[in-house]
């Protein structure tokens, strides 16, 4: 693993995740900004102002929500929650931010909300599949021990990483890569198939969130950085982390989204969303 890549100055550093990040943004700016629902729904000064605001909601959001449910590793400094360069970022909070900032920014301006959703929820997941290459380079996000070394195992050795000390040479699940390969797969659903089928406004958008929390919440099972579990009352043995309670709320309203966007909504996006289409 390789979190720093390079010294700048002090305690900054160029880390791999936060590159990654911004590199999956990249990819994310290409393949939308020249996209035709972007063109056909909302101004190009306005959509750079909302890519702006939403990377800035993303990154807060998910500051926060890593605080929250890692808040003993602040009990001796809380001055380090506004050091983002030390790490700590949850994903689930960053998409909390996205919901929450970019649809009242596009509401000020009178841009239709559910396109843009839609339009984020088709390449959102290819933006994330590189964000968690990142944590496989950092180090976090890491696995249960699993014994035996195979395929579906990593085991890290450089001690650089978030990787606690004693988790150094022991074969892990690689939930980074798993975590990864799902979101590749839910963007290539979503590309190639879901934008196919779903006319509607908002029915894209429903669709990602009940994937991507499906995913979530299926990878944690084999996640070892979990802070704070819940037994399930009346499911005997269950035990939950925070973000698969999360993952499930925000699974539920992804299917209410979509059974109120099919059964009410009445705008319909022809060819825009079809590869190719126009």
């Amino acid at each position: 693993m390789y979190p720093r890549i390079l010294h700048i100055y002090g305690p900054l550093w160029i880390q791999s995740y936060g590159l990654m990040i911004l590199l999956g943004v990249a990819v994310f700016l290409f393949l939308t900004y020249r996209h035709p629902v972007r063109k056909h729904f909302i101004a190009e000064d306005t959509y750079f102002n909302t890519i702006f605001l939403g990377l800035m909601a993303g990154i807060v959001g998910g500051r926060i929500l890593y605080v929250l449910t890692e808040w003993q590793q602040f009990a001796d400094n809380w001055l380090e929650v506004f050091y983002p360069w030390t790490g700590g970022f949850a994903i689930l909070g960053a998409i909390l931010g996205l919901l929450i900032a970019v649809p009242l920014y596009l509401r000020m301006h009178n841009v239709a909300i559910l396109p843009m959703l839609d339009l984020t929820a088709v390449y959102g997941p290819l933006t994330q599949a590189i964000g968690r290459f990142g944590c496989l380079l950092a180090g976090c996000c890491y696995g249960k021990p699993a014994f035996e070394s195979s395929w579906w195992t990593t085991t890290f050795t450089h001690c650089d990483g978030y990787l606690p000390l004693d988790m150094i040479g022991i074969p892990l699940y690689a939930t980074q890569l798993y975590a990864c390969i799902a979101s590749l797969l839910i963007f290539l659903i979503m590309l190639c198939v879901m934008t196919r089928y779903c006319k509607r406004p908002g029915q894209l958008a429903a669709i990602y969130l009940v994937l991507e929390n499906s995913a979530r919440f299926g990878v944690d099972f084999w996640r070892a950085d979990q802070a704070t579990m819940y037994e399930i009352p009346g499911f005997a043995g269950l035990v939950l982390s925070d973000m698969q309670l999360l993952a499930i709320a925000l699974g539920v309203f992804g299917v209410g989204l979509f059974v109120v966007v099919t059964r009410y909504g009445t705008a319909r996006y022809g060819r825009m969303f079809c590869v190719g289409g126009k």
